[in-house]
């Protein structure tokens, strides 16, 4: 059973977030899931309890008219939600009431946030939502991911995180590199990593893990992620805690902020 069965996409109908849309039908129609579309029509907060905004019949028509679109094209069942409210909280509080095992949204919304910044509705899930975060940039469209590039460090990672990443792109038998990253080189974690390419790879048919044990110092990690993402044509960066050595809640360290920021491709937020 696929471990993604429902997507939840926000839509302000811009440029990015159509691109998000198209990602997510694909991964939704790879992983037989059910699709849901949400546009927030966001309201001052100042008046929110006092005058509630009124949703008209051509708001809920062109949301559902995508969601349509969607089903149609990729044959899978899509249904859409308009709220009212700030976008970002209602975001993340509608895949909560859904059960949500993957969120996709575009990295600048129609406010137009400026370039080398996700935007805030975006960030404000990655921190805050309680299912994986796929943020799809501007300007290209990513109906399938086939290099992927893993960071990691050794006593980080589950097995439940790598199954996420590899339904990704099982489909198409993407390649999936483990980025070991290790600070004081040790051998000891280069080892660590070859027994975890393995396991992941045992039973396989075809290795879809691949290792390359990169030897970094902390302060340059997002510079030698991005950098090794280009040098490898990646098309999907996954972050886990396991990039900035925490794992508190609600908490997103300073170099997987980075990579979110300054990625060219779609980057993908596991806790």
């Amino acid at each position: 059973m696929s471990v993604i069965r429902q997507v939840v996409v926000p839509t302000d109908y811009s440029e990015a977030s159509l691109n998000a849309l198209e990602s997510a039908g694909f991964i939704a129609k790879q992983n037989h899931s059910r699709l849901q579309v949400v546009h927030v029509q966001e309201t001052d907060e100042l008046y929110m309890d006092k005058a509630p905004l009124l949703i008209n019949d051509h708001v809920r028509s062109v949301a559902d008219a995508i969601a349509g679109g969607v089903q149609q094209k990729h044959g899978i069942p899509a249904n859409a939600a308009v709220h009212t409210g700030s976008a970002g909280p209602s975001i993340v509080k509608t895949a909560l009431d859904l059960h949500a095992d993957l969120l996709v949204l575009g990295a600048h919304g129609a406010s137009g946030m400026r370039e080398g910044f996700i935007g805030s509705s975006a960030y404000y899930a990655v921190k805050y939502a309680n299912c994986p975060v796929l943020i799809v940039p501007e300007g290209s469209k990513w109906p399938g991911f086939s290099n992927i590039l893993f960071p990691l460090r050794t006593g980080f990672g589950s097995q439940k995180r790598f199954e996420f990443v590899r339904a990704l792109g099982s489909e198409q038998g993407a390649n999936i590199e483990i980025f070991g990253l290790s600070i004081d080189r040790d051998p000891v974690e280069g080892h660590a990593l070859e027994l975890l390419r393995n396991r992941l790879n045992a039973g396989t048919k075809k290795g879809a893990f691949t290792l390359s044990l990169h030897l970094s110092e902390h302060k340059h990690i997002s510079r030698e992620i991005l950098d090794r993402a280009d040098r490898m044509q990646a098309d999907l960066i996954v972050l886990s805690p396991a990039v900035d050595v925490v794992n508190k809640q609600f908490f997103v360290g300073p170099f997987s902020q980075r990579i979110l920021h300054q990625a060219k491709v779609p980057v993908l937020y596991v806790r």
